[in-house]
């Protein structure tokens, strides 16, 4: 197999995951304007759920007591269950607050799940972590198809999440959201249950960023503390902001954007030694990116539009002829 293909296949598997992110994002941020920095803390939970509920049971000189040995198509719908658990958990008390406020417990809500999942080895086997996490499919076919494989079986779920995204965005929920973000109290003055609505956006968020973190699981074969640091946080916003915020469409492209600048670096010639040098590189690309679009994109690549009007419920035809007769 080429590697050209291999290559590719990789960097569409991994902006396929940050899409779905992204995404997730997009409902807190784009339609429901919740300033969430804690959106990796839900995509670390999706991703040690799966790692736990697949793994086997510990053997000797491991330091986690859980391992349950779970088939794949269990643990990955599981995964989006337990983050909207934990999304329910701090929601209920944290979304009263707004603003800069929502946007410091988040990130708090963030730190302390980084901080539990190095601790609690007993749980997740520490900074150690998990190695060898069970991939669908992958016993059916050899490493490079199955490179190839995955960056379609990501692509399909990532074009399920933006149907149900885009059904969301286009429902009465979706504009009751968009009513709130834009302005809470003429909402609150026709009787919309502002915190309610904020909180299923933050739980369905929620749980999209928990099928992408066992996704990412998926894609690395590790689960580890340190992949799931504030920088996942931080890509996604920029990927949103490139994209442009409250659009879905803009979400995919923003991170598939990011995503290819971030892995094109990939491509330039240096020794080993320049390796910090070409890290450096890629967090400049992001900032750069951000600058340019800012200038003269401020609102995204793909702007949010304003969704279609509800289709007009027919009239019963005695009901049309009594309204036509002033009856």
């Amino acid at each position: 197999m080429p590697g050209w293909l291999l290559f590719l296949s990789g960097v569409v598997a991994l902006a396929g995951i940050y899409a779905v992110l992204t995404l997730a994002l997009n409902l807190h941020f784009g339609y429901g304007g919740l300033i969430n920095f804690g959106i990796v803390a839900f995509f670390a939970i999706g991703g040690y759920t799966y790692t736990i509920l697949t793994m086997p049971p510990p053997g000797l000189g491991e330091a986690y007591r859980f391992g349950f040995g779970f088939p794949w198509w269990l643990a990955f719908p599981a995964a989006g269950t337990v983050a909207a658990v934990f999304a329910l958990v701090i929601g209920l008390p944290t979304l009263r607050v707004r603003g800069e406020y929502l946007l410091i417990v988040t990130f708090a809500f963030a730190e302390v799940v980084r901080s539990s999942l190095t601790n609690e080895a007993w749980l997740t086997n520490g900074a150690r972590g998990f190695y060898s996490v069970v991939q669908p499919f992958r016993d059916l076919m050899d490493g490079q198809t199955y490179q190839v494989f995955l960056a379609v079986l990501i692509l399909a779920v990532l074009a399920i999440c933006y149907l149900v995204a885009r059904f969301v965005g286009t429902a009465p929920f979706g504009r009751t959201l968009r009513a709130v973000r834009e302005n809470e109290d003429v909402a609150l003055s026709v009787s919309k249950d502002v915190y309610s609505f904020r909180l299923r956006a933050f739980v369905l968020g929620s749980i999209i960023a928990g099928l992408a973190g066992a996704m990412y699981v998926w894609y690395m074969t590790i689960a580890v503390p340190a992949i799931f640091a504030a920088e996942v946080t931080f890509a996604v916003w920029i990927a949103l902001v490139i994209g442009g915020t409250g659009s879905n469409r803009g979400a995919i492209l923003g991170a598939f954007v990011l995503l290819g600048a971030q892995q094109a670096v990939k491509f330039i010639q240096a020794p080993a030694e320049m390796a910090a040098v070409i890290s450096s590189i890629q967090l400049m690309l992001e900032g750069l990116l951000l600058v340019v679009i800012l200038r003269f994109r401020p609102m995204g690549l793909l702007p949010e539009q304003s969704p279609p009007p509800p289709r007009e419920r027919k009239q019963p035809e005695a009901e049309r002829l009594q309204k036509a007769e002033g009856i």
